[in-house]
């Protein structure tokens, strides 16, 4: 039986069936206040059509606290199948569009099986001495479960673990703009508060030139010239040269004190800072003369002067530099050497 609502009028049809399959020719209608029942004959079954959703034979419109709170609503003709859980009674309550029609007694059957519920969880831990706490959040089919766990008093000491990378330790940079290299060692950094890879402060090298890399001559007259040069490739961080070295030098004179040749060791020209120095006899004896590092300038730790920036290749110069007189002078390359250190600068 099929109701259909029409404004205020309910509307009931109602098969009859044919048994002796005469056609109907009056369909009779019987009127009774709002309502009209109406008998149709019943025609042929028809095949069975495809299996639908189940059915609810009302409009679900979830839980109320009271009859009186439903009548509250205001409900009209067009709220019809409109239905309530009536808390108080626990009882469901249909609207008709004219009247509510309480179902007693509604839930005492269990329902249909819901969806699984997604139960994801999660623990803290609280404060020592304190109480385990658990809370449910959401709503099914999804819902959380937190858990917080006292935290437990101070336990032995374990076992030593195993040794760590240094450069994995907290108060260690390593990375792209403080990476590691050859020779490098760990110091502290004031800005970063931390250690950091820097190059070794110990000196490096040797490099070294010896009697076939000068240039002799004897019965010279041009001062300065260029009796060696040495190129130092470049370095991680910036250095100083440390210079030691000699070789045979002696003036052309008539009298001592005549004339006199020193030897001089100057950074990327002729003109360069001045970072070694040996001093010749101003006689016409044979005399080695010794290099040894020297400044031109009162030397301290934070000093600019004889400076090679780092990453920089540089070449150092060897000069014969007549100091006195005008007499010309001989240079022998016979056990002549230069050593060279990078001394690195902070």
């Amino acid at each position: 039986m099929t109701e259909i609502y029409d404004e205020d009028v309910q509307v009931t049809m109602r098969p009859v069936s044919d048994t002796a399959g005469l056609p109907y020719t009056v369909n009779p209608v019987q009127l009774s206040q709002r309502q009209a029942l109406i008998e149709i004959r019943e025609g042929a079954k028809g095949p069975s059509g495809a299996e639908g959703a189940p059915a609810w034979p009302w409009i679900w419109q979830g839980d109320i606290a009271d009859p009186a709170a439903i009548d509250a609503l205001g409900l009209t003709t067009a709220d019809a199948r409109k239905a309530w859980r009536v808390v108080s009674e626990n009882a469901i309550y249909i609207w008709t569009g004219m009247e509510l029609v309480p179902l007693n007694e509604a839930f005492l059957a269990p329902g249909k099986q819901g969806a699984p519920n997604v139960l994801t969880g999660s623990g803290t831990a609280g404060a020592t001495g304190s109480s385990a706490t658990a809370a449910i959040t959401g709503t099914a089919p999804n819902q959380h479960l937190a858990i917080t766990f006292p935290q437990g008093v101070q336990g032995d000491t374990g076992d030593p673990g195993a040794a760590g990378a240094i450069q994995d330790a907290s108060d260690v940079a390593v990375d792209e703009d403080h990476p590691l290299a050859q020779d490098y060692v760990l110091a502290w950094d004031t800005t970063l508060n931390k250690f950091r890879p820097v190059p070794s402060a110990r000196n490096s090298g040797p490099w070294s030139i010896a009697g076939g890399q000068f240039t002799g001559g004897s019965n010279i007259n041009v001062s300065p010239k260029v009796i060696a040069t040495i190129t130092i490739p470049a370095q991680p961080m910036q250095w100083r040269p440390i210079v030691e070295g000699g070789l045979v030098v002696y003036s052309h004179v008539n009298a001592v004190g005549d004339s006199r040749m020193d030897v001089e060791v100057r950074i990327g020209s002729t003109d360069g800072d001045l970072v070694g120095y040996g001093c010749g006899l101003a006689a016409a004896n044979d005399n080695r003369v010794s290099i040894a590092p020297r400044f031109a300038f009162p030397m301290t730790p934070t000093a600019t002067f004889g400076v090679v920036p780092a990453n920089t290749t540089t070449t150092l110069y060897v000069l014969v530099r007549r100091v006195t007189g005008s007499s010309n002078y001989t240079v022998t390359t016979e056990h002549a050497q230069l050593i060279v250190y990078a001394q690195a600068v902070r």
